[in-house]
């Protein structure tokens, strides 16, 4: 069960410090998290925009947000512009605690967020400061993808990068909880578990409450057909 805590933005946990720390490193040294995440994304977040009708878009934890430069197609042959472009976007904000020159949020909301490869890497006692900043940020909707099983990276201590491994039905009972508290927003939550062997990824939409859900596979371009909503 995730819970709130005593932690916040100016008082995040020591854990959380030591997580950060560990990225500025790798951000520093390696190629690693160089945004790919949303890959197999853009095309339901290119619905999803339109269907907001949004124009100003945050990527939380952007890492090196490779797809928005012009280097988009080292990651990806599915777009043929910068995801800036591709989304039909006036403005898009990236913020990465772990990247100088990325580390400041936008003042103001903006329409959308998104956050793809991010929370079960927040230290469960930061979790909920977290989600409260990004939906904090956005007027229409937020965009989530989770994944619910440990990663192959370790920290240099062995300790697994997904530091906050969950079922999905603790994160909807957390994120349906932290939802009451920004009636207006949507949230779009995408988890990836494992099923047999193979990943496999289940789409909720909280609205109102009430998360509705469908299954896809993730290796489909074009898995949902979201034209009124999940």
């Amino acid at each position: 069960m995730i819970e709130d805590t005593e932690y916040s933005r100016e008082n995040p946990s020591d854990f959380y410090k030591r997580c950060l720390e560990y990225y500025i490193q790798m951000h520093s040294t390696t190629k690693a998290f160089d945004g790919r995440s949303i890959n197999k994304f853009v095309s339901i977040i290119k619905t999803l925009i339109r269907n907001h009708h949004c124009k100003t878009l945050l990527d939380y934890g952007s890492g090196k947000a490779t797809l928005y430069s012009d280097n988009f197609g080292l990651l990806t042959d599915i777009i043929d512009h910068p995801l800036q472009e591709y989304w039909g976007l006036d403005k898009v904000f990236l913020y990465e605690p772990a990247i100088k020159g990325l580390r400041v949020l936008p003042p103001k909301p903006v329409d959308c967020v998104i956050c793809t490869d991010v929370l079960e890497h927040i230290p469960p006692q930061d979790l909920h400061w977290v989600v409260d900043e990004m939906c904090s940020k956005a007027t229409e909707f937020v965009f989530l993808n989770i994944c619910t099983f440990p990663a192959m990276k370790v920290f240099p201590d062995g300790t697994n990068v997904h530091v906050s491994v969950f079922d999905q039905n603790d994160w909807l009972t957390f994120l349906s909880r932290k939802r009451k508290n920004f009636e207006d927003l949507v949230i779009y939550v995408y988890f990836d578990v494992l099923e047999n062997n193979e990943t496999i990824s289940r789409a909720y939409k909280l609205d109102n409450y009430m998360p509705e859900h469908i299954d896809f596979k993730i290796n489909r371009v074009e898995p949902l057909s979201i034209q009124g909503g999940i």
